[in-house]
């Protein structure tokens, strides 16, 4: 990953922003809905990243005691097809989301 352009990737937690969509973003054939979002920077799609995440602990119940596990893909955890980021790169920092809310305080 180090030789790839991390300034192409757009600001914040999606895969898109004010200068367009990722270009290490794609959408994957062959793969089930909702798990085929691909991230090329990665090298992952969500189908892989849901295949590392294995079983899913999943707790039900008001006191939470009961815990069902389920298998992988059936609760999907990769967000890739929604665009939502899974490399972490450029994601607002505390100073922009803080700048970001100073700017919607003056356009109220």
């Amino acid at each position: 990953m180090s030789d790839k352009d991390t300034s192409l990737i757009p600001k914040g937690e999606y895969c898109y922003g004010e200068g367009g969509k990722c270009p290490y973003w794609s959408l994957k054939e062959g793969l089930p809905e909702q798990e085929n979002g691909y991230c090329s920077y990665l090298e992952k799609s969500d189908y892989d990243i849901n295949e590392e995440q294995g079983d899913i602990p999943w707790k039900t119940g008001k006191d939470n005691s009961v815990v069902l596990i389920t298998e992988p893909h059936a609760i999907p955890i990769g967000l890739l097809w929604d665009q939502c980021k899974e490399c972490g790169v450029n994601e607002w920092t505390e100073e922009d989301l803080e700048e970001l809310m100073n700017e919607q305080g003056k356009n109220i």
